[in-house]
This record gives structure tokens, sequence and C-alpha cells, in this order.
């Protein structure tokens, strides 16, 4: 049996199609080939064990190098002659990619375009549910029984990173590449300190390399000696986060990462739906999120602090699609936002 998923998204979608790794190899055997599509520098958190190859969509400069890498790409998967290719996303070049394997089973939500709508053998339907059941949902087309729903990530086995770092401490994550689901600097600033000064326990701050720049920024306005780092592998991150005693951030693939290595996270939500994309406890079974109009929610070990406004969650890139959400900003209510982590913190820190 050879089975390719495709996930063509962001780090943090790849990291969430780790729960079928295992439940195919449970029902299919240990000797099924598991291969993985991915974006190119999507791969770094992909726990690769139960993984004979991934596969990298790269995006080299040029339209004649692009679109010779692309073909090359599509060879070689057509080489493998897969007999299952899971298509987990909703655009054109997951369906035609799937196409292409010549796979007979091929499962996948349906795009819009017409010449899409039915390369599918097995269409996966809508459903308001977390991302990690909508993964799943393709296994249940194919009557797989669903075993395991674990998240695991791909973790390091040493670091220099760690070299200089506090024996104690608590990650925050405040970025994203998407800037509709940052808070203000000087809010994140103010978490920084809030913890410091009430737990006497220190922050390391991570952040992409492209956004180093704010973390020089949040350095300059902090009161509190913080531990920076904005240079590193994911996996190398990975390592880091299971020394923390708490993960603060937002909704990124590292507060995703956290809840897989199953730190305590808490996480502030903007106009994403905390029904799909909340932070997983691999202890439980099922979802606890709930669509409601922002609030605190939890799922098991992990919490989500969402502003209780009217529009929330719209969904959208921000307001209007502005890429800047007042809701982490302008509209955020920061004392009950540091009353509520606060009261996540207390059990893990306050005896410290």
């Amino acid at each position: 049996m050879k089975i390719l998923i495709i996930k063509l998204n962001k780090i943090g979608d790849v990291l969430l199609t780790s729960p079928l790794f295992t439940n195919l190899k449970a029902h299919f055997g240990e000797n099924c080939q598991i291969d993985m599509l991915v974006n190119a520098g999507t791969e770094g958190l992909l726990e690769t064990t139960l993984l004979q190859a991934v596969h990298l969509l790269k995006r080299p400069n040029g339209i004649f190098k692009k679109l010779q890498s692309n073909i090359a790409l599509l060879f070689t998967l057509r080489a493998q002659k897969y007999n299952i290719v899971l298509g987990l996303g909703s655009n054109e070049r997951t369906a035609f990619t799937a196409f292409i394997t010549g796979a007979k089973v091929r499962v996948g939500i349906p795009p819009h375009s017409f010449w899409a709508k039915h390369i599918y053998t097995h269409k996966i339907p809508y459903k308001a549910q977390h991302n990690i059941e909508s993964n799943l949902d393709a296994l249940r087309l194919l009557k797989i029984p669903i075993l395991d729903k674990s998240v695991r990530a791909k973790v390091a086995k040493n670091s220099t990173i760690l070299e200089n770092l506090p024996p104690k401490f608590v990650h925050c994550h405040f970025f994203s590449d998407w800037l509709f689901k940052c808070l203000d600097d000087n809010f994140c600033v103010k978490i920084v300190d809030f913890i410091t000064q009430t737990y006497q326990i220190p922050c390391v701050l991570t952040a992409a390399p492209n956004d180093s720049h704010r973390l020089k920024t949040l350095q300059t306005l902090t009161q509190s000696q913080i531990f920076p780092i904005s240079n590193f592998l994911l996996e190398e991150i990975a390592l880091l986060n299971t020394k923390a005693k708490a993960f603060v951030g937002v909704d990124t693939s590292i507060m995703h990462l956290s809840a897989a290595n199953g730190i305590p996270t808490f996480a502030f939500f903007g106009p994403s739906f905390t029904q799909v994309w909340g932070p997983w406890d691999n202890a439980l079974q099922n979802s606890t999120y709930k669509n409601q109009k922002g609030g605190i929610q939890n799922m098991g070990k992990h919490y989500i602090y969402q502003e209780p406004l009217a529009c929330m969650p719209c969904g959208k890139a921000g307001c209007e699609n502005s890429q800047k959400s007042d809701c982490l900003s302008n509209k955020l209510n920061q004392k009950s936002a540091l009353k509520a982590l606060k009261n996540f913190l207390d059990p893990l820190l306050a005896k410290q």
C-alpha cells in the first residue's frame, strides 16, 4: 500500500496532519508507505518516523525554472504509483496533483472550479470542526478506524540555543506571518513584565528570522531581562519548548507545537475560529472548543483568550481584511486578558 498525503499550507497546518500517520500504519500495517507533499519550508516540524519520503513543492524565481521544477515533481510523484492520495486542501493545485499521480483512490476537498469538481473519488464534506477532525475525515471516508488523534512534532535531540537559557522559563511567541493574528508590541511587553514580576521567572521569546527586528523592539521597551532567539531550526524550537513551564503566544504554528509537546499553552486569538484552530490536547480524544462570541475557552490544559465582541470570530484577515485586528489591539481589554492569563499561570508558577 502506497499513500500520498498532500498538504500545501503553512507550517502549523502541516503539523496537524500527523495524527493520520499512526492511524494509517495501524490499519495497513508497518510495511505501508506513507509520503507527504508540502510546501518547501513547512516541513521542519514533521515527525518523519512513520514517513518514507517528504516531497517539497518549491517555487524558484523565474517562470521557466518554476515550470521545470513543477513538472519534475509531478513526474516523481507519478512514478511512485500511489494507491491512495489524500488531498487535504480545497485548492486547484492539490486536486490537479492528486489526479496526475494516477491513484485510483483520491480523497479530497473539491475546489470550486468546474474542471476539478469530479477529480476526487471520495469527497470530504465541509464541517464546522477542528482542523484535526477535518483531516481525519479523509480516513473516515475510507472506513479506516481512528485510534489515535495525537499530534506529534519533530524535536531536535540537542541544540546550542539551550546553552545559555535559564533552567526555568516561560516560552513566549508573539509573532506570525499573518499580521492580523498579532498583538500590539506594547501589550506583548506588558505580558512579559507581568510574568517576570509576578512569578519571578524569566521569559524566552522566539521569533522567525524576519521578525528579529520586533524582538529588538520588545527588548528596548521591556523592564525585564528577556532571552530572545530568532536564529533557529524549527526542531530546535521544539526542543526549547519541551523545557518550558508554560507557553504564551498567539495563533501560530509554535502554539500548535507547544500543545503537541504537552506544554500548558495560553493563546490570544483574534479573528480565527477557536473551534477550528484551538491548541489540541493530546490527552483528550474530542475537542471542547465551541463556536462562541469570544471569551475564555479551553481544551484540557490549553487555554484561549478571545475578546468577547459581537463580531467575533469573523474569520477575516483583520477588520475589513485590513491585516489589523481591533480585537487584538485597541478593543482588547488588557486588564481582563491579563487576569485570564494569571488564572492560567497561577497553578503552574505560583509555587515555583
